[in-house]
């Protein structure tokens, strides 16, 4: 399981980020911590999260 990099709470290993909301809001406040979720989801969605050999160019 993943845990915040700040407060070290658990997260569910499928986010897409390595904080929880309460500190992601605490470091950046609400407006920006959004704006981060947002686009690594919308990321995720296009894939451009992949690690792996098989990211599309």
């Amino acid at each position: 399981m993943k845990k915040c990099i700040y407060c070290k709470c658990q997260l569910h290993d499928g986010s897409l980020i390595d904080f929880c909301e309460r500190c992601g809001v605490k470091v950046w406040g609400q407006k920006m911590f959004n704006a981060i979720v947002k686009q690594m989801e919308e990321a995720g969605e296009r894939g451009d999260l992949d690690q792996g050999g098989n990211a599309k160019r």
